[in-house]
């Protein structure tokens, strides 16, 4: 199925409530529909679209995959974020529809298979969330690339020096809090609550022990967790986390002995999950494209990200 994200220049998305005549009727989903017989996805958005809305898409791009395994039946969802086209919206097919905020919007009646999107958006997750590396990487060095990073799009980092003193901790959060004060660039921290909390950051970034053994994650910080496993990713999402990382897909130099699991099991393990997830282990800027043909939202990179380049 194409499946079509539609953003106006209000920064509202739309949905439409699925009719009587259909299966989950009175449920709310982002519109889109089957493909047909040799027909690609793309092709199948613009057909889908035009049918159920009356407007010829202009300008999208293709965006995550998921495989949704449902009464035996695998079926392929290919979103696209769409964000200009030509006419006006309207109901063809008698649907009722609606442009949402979906920061504030309640998603209890949105499409099981369409709720990873709706935790992404709402969230306004980046393609890439990158990971501090000052251990393999200088100072100095770490800043300009920072810089220019940020000119280049990055809105997503996480503080993880697990070898700083903490003085040193202090330093450098303030130092990347002053030079992104200006941006709109988010800053979690890895594992301590406090901290972010501390220095007024947005988020806080858990482990998998946490993970487990927290009772409740704070609702007033981003919260990313790290999982490995398909028990990790049910415990994220029933504790509520905002997003995870998974993996690892690929060997790492920071875990040489840890098992990999590849992008086969990553796509299955993500399938039915309403998490939005990003892929990490040895994920490099070439690596969006597969994250997204694998049901990510994007990649982590802890090491990539930084190449002087």
């Amino acid at each position: 199925m194409a499946v079509g994200i539609l953003k106006n220049s209000d920064g509202k998305y739309l949905l439409g409530k699925r009719l009587n005549s259909q299966s989950w009727s009175g449920w709310w989903e982002f519109p889109g529909g089957k493909l047909e017989s040799g027909e690609s996805s793309s092709e199948a958005l613009k057909r889908e679209i035009f049918e159920e809305l009356g407007v010829v898409i202009k300008k999208y791009r293709k965006w995550t995959t998921r495989k949704v395994i449902e009464k035996n039946k695998i079926t392929t969802l290919y979103f696209f974020l769409v964000t200009s086209w030509d006419g006006m919206v309207e109901g063809i097919e008698g649907q009722e529809l609606k442009w949402v905020n979906l920061k504030t919007y309640n998603s209890t009646k949105i499409l099981p298979p369409n709720q990873m999107i709706h935790n992404a958006l709402k969230n306004d997750l980046p393609d890439i969330y990158a990971i501090t590396n000052l251990k393999e990487i200088s100072s100095d060095n770490f800043f300009q690339v920072l810089k220019r990073q940020v000119n280049n799009g990055l809105r997503l980092i996480q503080i993880r020096e697990k070898n700083l003193e903490a003085t040193e901790l202090q330093d450098l959060i303030m130092r990347i809090k002053t030079i992104l004060q200006y941006s709109n660039v988010r800053i979690l921290i890895n594992s301590s609550i406090s901290l972010a909390y501390k220095y007024q950051l947005d988020g806080v970034h858990l482990n998998s022990k946490q993970l487990h053994e927290l009772k409740h994650f704070p609702k007033d910080l981003l919260v990313g967790v790290s999982c490995h496993s398909k028990k990790d990713l049910e415990m994220a999402e029933e504790k509520k986390a905002d997003f995870a990382v998974l993996g690892s897909v690929k060997n790492t130099l920071t875990h040489p002995n840890f098992k990999t699991i590849g992008w086969e099991k990553f796509n299955k393990l993500v399938g039915n999950s309403s998490l939005a997830i990003y892929s990490i282990g040895g994920m490099r800027i070439n690596d969006i494209s597969s994250s997204f043909e694998n049901g990510a939202i994007g990649i982590a990179s802890q090491r990539a990200i930084w190449a002087d380049l």
